[in-house]
């Protein structure tokens, strides 16, 4: 019988460096109480994005195959409604074209951030720009960090950005409730070129399979069922 804490068994289902999935919901509240009625787990509120109109709410991930200790999550991320919307209307990581839950994006933490923005340069990878970024917890921590950012999401969401905590506390550290992630994988129409960014980006054991177009798929199960994007 196979080890599932193997680390041979790893890069056929999750990234060794998956940060965490990004879900876009039209409201929040809405979104959260969905996902609940859905595994059986409530999110709990992440922060403000102060200026971007946004808000979040958090669930640790605990993906099959990994040992304990992973920092990996799951973000719900809606519009905030204690903040006015940007002038042009248009919310970070396209979340204002939500139509319910959406699977939108994902984030890798690779080693040597600035290293693998360089390589990704070199090999012509668009990845947008590196930005700094903050928010403040519930409790009133800061949070600071710094990211790759591009508008609109490169290949539909199916390219990771990268993230690099810095010196902050990783969010999946604040002992979230937590549900399995069980799949993830990545559709292209061009395996060969999405196989050839993810490795120049960090993420070259991520599951990739051909299909008609960019999207993305995963499976989290909790006590009160599974949900599939």
């Amino acid at each position: 019988m196979d080890d599932l804490n193997d680390s041979t068994d790893r890069p056929k289902r999750i990234p060794a460096h998956l940060d965490h999935l990004i879900v876009t919901v039209p409201e929040l509240e809405e979104g959260v109480a969905e996902f609940e009625r859905r595994t059986g787990v409530r999110a709990v509120a992440g922060g403000r994005h102060p200026g971007r109109g946004t808000a979040n709410f958090l669930v640790a991930l605990a993906p099959v195959g990994w040992t304990s200790g992973a920092h990996t999550y799951l973000e719900i991320l809606g519009p905030d409604p204690e903040q006015e919307r940007p002038q042009d209307g248009r919310l970070p990581l396209d979340a204002h074209l939500a139509t319910g839950l959406t699977l939108q994006t994902w984030a890798i933490h690779p080693p040597a951030f600035a290293a693998k923005v360089a390589g990704a340069n070199t090999d012509g990878v668009d990845f947008g720009e590196v930005m700094d970024m903050s928010r403040e917890t519930t409790d009133g921590t800061l949070l600071e960090w710094r990211l790759t950012s591009r508008a609109p999401l490169p290949d539909k969401g199916t390219q990771p950005f990268l993230i690099d905590w810095l010196d902050s506390v990783h969010p999946a550290e604040a002992n979230l409730p937590s549900v399995e992630l069980l799949e993830f994988t990545i559709e292209t129409p061009d395996v060969d070129a999405t196989r050839r960014a993810l490795e120049t980006l960090g993420a070259g054991d991520a599951e990739v399979i051909e299909g008609p177009e960019h999207r993305l798929h995963a499976r989290l199960r909790g006590p009160g069922g599974e949900i599939e994007f």
